[in-house]
């Protein structure tokens, strides 16, 4: 099965960070731009594997490129009240949004089943 998720790319100043808005708790860190690119393909391909094999919804890709700007842009404005006065954010150099697209085996007994 193929599926095509918006994914926010953050740089900042040691490493890259990336995820996908449409599946939450899917995120990962690299250290190069190429290196986040494989890594959150990964990331997205392995997240939704394993909530195949636990017979979990799939996170329909949904948000466009636009959306996820919005989204992301929502983030970053109205910061989350949980945090305690002492997080210091870490700065962030730029912001980049693309499609992924990944491809995830069904398992056997699912589609036989």
């Amino acid at each position: 099965m193929k599926l095509r998720y918006a994914v926010v790319y953050e740089q900042g100043p040691n490493n890259y960070s990336a995820y996908a808005p449409d599946v939450p708790g899917c995120v990962s860190t690299g250290k190069t731009w190429r290196n986040i690119q494989d890594m959150i393909q990964e990331a997205l391909t392995f997240h939704i594997e394993f909530l195949i094999e636990k017979g979990d919804p799939v996170p329909e890709p949904r948000i466009s490129l636009d959306q996820a700007m919005v989204f992301h842009s929502r983030i970053v404005i109205e910061p989350d009240p949980n945090f305690t006065e002492e997080y210091n954010e870490t700065p962030v150099l730029s912001t980049t949004f693309s499609m992924v697209e990944i491809e995830v085996a069904i398992p056997a007994q699912i589609t036989s089943g």
